[in-house]
């Protein structure tokens, strides 16, 4: 790629008008994002789990749970200021999901004219997928603005800076780990660059481990074990079996015993699962879209190659397939797509007719690319957010709050009416129906949570108890609450009765 058709110009007369372009793009991307919030209820299945652990670190208590710190703690610093346990989280996201815009338009001034660095936030701002995360209890946003701002120190070739940035982002998620060493493998600078970002990634993980230690009682790199563990073929879920004849290693599992155990599986599955992942990807950036990348891609050899790179270790991992997984290659792609642009408008330097006439092909070919994204999967989940009847589920959370006993334990497929109710969750496994009533009473679980969509799709043995004539024969749950009118909205709460007979009709 000619390096005159993307290097920025020392002045540039129609700045004004890309500065009013950024503006705009920033503007836009808030009021989608706004938008968004009010199409949704904001929390997702992992939500609840990050507003225990910001409970726990305002109060000075052990924040235990199968996520990193970074998030509960930006949470925990903005719960003062806002009120509820789920505006904090979406505060925390927006204002990353901001920052994230202003750092990819760095990155993209890195190389492009500050018009063409515009189209890059342009496509951040547009997408759906970064649109919605940018507004919901989740760790997507925050991760991808820490990321991409350590990658702009490296791009700065400011690695030690790069590598503390990017030991922030681990906080949060622990994609960093990876990314930390193959950014550093991709930039330009010296040759101890790598050891440079990895000596400031250990000035904040060191501390880290630390606190690992303290709070679980034992060494670790990561709380995220689950990551580590035997991966599941396309089309399976993980559903827990109260009989299962191989349960999960205990935490004590040392990381060898984990990779020796994980590794036949992995390899089994791996380039399935890599198919799918890229299938995803592919998914959350189609192919107008692609096209402006590929060309901006051919002549970029810097740290920005990094999150493609990524992609290959997703397979390696147990997450499920999930397009916000792919998300961490998507500002990357917008800026390769944006020196694209650049690149393919610039290659008709001194024709001025057919230069207009190729900015404007970029722009629709961009345009094209962002109407194909809402109209596909990625647009449909940013409309539709929810995982379920949330306004049913917030009503049984908060009717159990005002009506049900204090402290209870409450069992459910998802984790929505306990957290609403502020009780404790405990996951309801995936096994026949006598074994679940009997593993409830065991176990001491004071409600039992049944969604009718869930029990439509994930727990069809719960159905005989839409059955008033079953409930009158069953002693052993009472029900006590139901609200939904429409189909698949319904949600009941039923009482978990410890001595048969004394259970009610």
């Amino acid at each position: 790629m000619p390096r005159a058709a993307i290097s920025p110009p020392s002045k540039e007369r129609r700045f004004p008008l890309a500065a009013l372009s950024f503006a705009m793009s920033l503007l836009s991307g808030l009021a989608l994002r706004l938008w968004l919030t009010t199409r949704n209820a904001g929390i997702t299945m992992d939500s609840p789990l990050y507003w225990r652990m910001a409970e726990a670190i305002r109060h000075g208590q052990r924040a235990l749970g199968p996520a990193h710190h970074g998030y509960p703690a930006l949470i925990a610093l903005v719960a003062p200021l806002l009120p509820g346990p789920i505006w904090p989280g979406r505060f925390v996201s927006l204002l990353a999901a901001l920052a994230l815009m202003v750092v990819v338009h760095a990155l993209a001034r890195r190389s492009l004219a500050p018009a063409w660095s515009s189209l890059a936030v342009w496509l951040v701002a547009l997408h759906p997928l970064l649109a919605v995360y940018g507004g919901v209890v989740m760790t997507e946003s925050t991760v991808l603005a820490l990321l991409y701002g350590a990658l702009l120190w490296m791009e700065r070739e400011r690695f030690l800076t790069s590598g503390v940035a990017m030991g922030l982002a681990y906080l949060v998620r622990p994609e960093a780990l990876a990314l930390a060493p193959l950014g550093a493998l991709c930039a330009r600078g010296p040759g101890r660059r790598v050891l440079l970002v990895l000596a400031g990634f250990a000035l904040v993980l060191a501390p880290y481990v630390g606190y690992l230690r303290w709070e679980r009682g034992s060494w670790m790199v990561s709380p995220k074990t689950v990551l580590v563990r035997p991966t599941l073929p396309k089309g399976r879920s993980a559903e827990w079996h109260v009989g299962a004849a191989a349960p999960l290693p205990a935490e004590s599992m040392t990381f060898v015993q984990r990779l020796r155990w994980a590794a036949p599986s992995v390899a089994h599955n791996y380039l399935p699962g890599h198919r799918q992942h890229l299938s995803l990807l592919l998914r959350s950036w189609p192919w107008p879209l692609l096209l402006l990348s590929a060309l901006g891609l051919v002549g970029w050899r810097r740290a920005l190659l990094a999150p493609l790179l990524l992609e290959a270790a997703l397979p390696l991992l147990a997450v499920p397939f999930d397009p916000r997984f792919s998300l961490l290659a998507v500002p990357a792609l917008a800026v390769f797509a944006a020196g694209g642009a650049a690149w393919a408008a610039g290659w008709l330097r001194g024709r001025p007719p057919w230069q207009r006439v190729a900015v404007a092909g970029m722009l629709a070919l961009a345009g094209l690319g962002v109407f194909w994204l809402w109209q596909g999967p990625d647009g449909r989940q940013a409309r539709t957010f929810d995982d379920g009847p949330m306004k049913q589920m917030q009503n049984a959370g908060e009717w159990l709050k005002a009506h049900g006993k204090p402290g209870a334990r409450v069992m459910d497929r998802k984790a929505y009416v306990p957290f609403y109710a502020g009780m404790e969750h405990v996951q309801l496994p995936d096994d026949d129906y006598d074994t679940i009533v009997e593993f409830a009473r065991r176990e001491g679980i004071d409600y039992l949570v049944l969604e009718e969509y869930v029990v439509r799709t994930l727990r069809k043995q719960m159905a005989p108890l839409e059955d008033p004539d079953f409930r009158a024969r069953e002693k052993r749950l009472r029900l006590v609450y139901v609200t939904g009118s429409e189909p698949d909205d319904g949600v009941a709460v039923l009482q978990v009765v410890r001595d048969s007979s004394a259970a009610g009709p």
